[in-house]
């Protein structure tokens, strides 16, 4: 009986030998050790600013009106802006301009045309010029209506004054200057000079 034990448990121990575990295979990690260097690229924006002077404002101009003339039934009127400040600044473009009755009401407002039929810029160049203006230097734009009633009425009345405004401003100046109210306004664009542009 004790050999068939000892011979049980030899039989045991061999059969265990026979079952073995495999090792896993080590896993080699790498780390980096610094970030590969990188460059920023900077553009600078593109500058919006136009060479030059800076826009007149209301409050650096004296805005008036110079004696007007008529031909055909139509009738104009010179508004003429004078740089009144320290430096030089620049107009361009049309003002704007409405038409106001004996109480001071807007009744009309000028419709903005580069050249009408007593004048504005001259025919081969219809383009707004850029005006520069030193201090006391002036320019102008020209306002115009018709003095010439419909079949319909006898005569009409007048517009006792312009309300006007500056190129690229929101600050108006009341004028006191009289154009015939037979029909609605027309502006043109600011000039070098005192005429607006009248016989262009």
């Amino acid at each position: 009986m004790v050999a068939g034990l000892a011979i049980a448990i030899l039989f045991a121990a061999c059969s265990g030998s026979g079952t073995t575990k495999k090792r896993a295979a080590p896993v080699s990690t790498t780390f980096a050790t610094s970030a590969a260097p990188t460059s920023t690229l900077t553009t600078a924006a593109p500058s919006t600013t136009r060479p030059g002077p800076a826009p007149c404002t209301t409050a650096g101009l004296e805005v008036s009106s110079e004696s007007g003339q008529g031909a055909m039934g139509h009738e104009d009127a010179p508004i003429v802006f004078r740089n009144r400040g320290a430096g030089k600044c620049r107009l361009s473009g049309y003002p704007g301009v409405a038409g106001l009755d004996d109480a001071g009401h807007q009744v009309t407002e000028a419709r903005r045309t580069a050249h009408g039929f007593m004048g504005g810029l001259p025919l081969e160049n219809q383009t707004p010029p850029i005006v520069e203006l030193a201090p006391g230097e002036t320019a102008s734009a020209l306002v115009e209506g018709t003095s010439r009633p419909p079949d319909t009425v006898p005569s009409c009345a007048s517009y006792a004054a312009l309300l006007v405004t500056p190129p690229d401003e929101t600050h108006s100046v009341r004028v006191a200057v009289a154009l015939p109210a037979c029909s609605g306004l027309e502006v043109h664009p600011v000039v070098p000079g005192p005429n607006g542009g009248a016989g262009a």
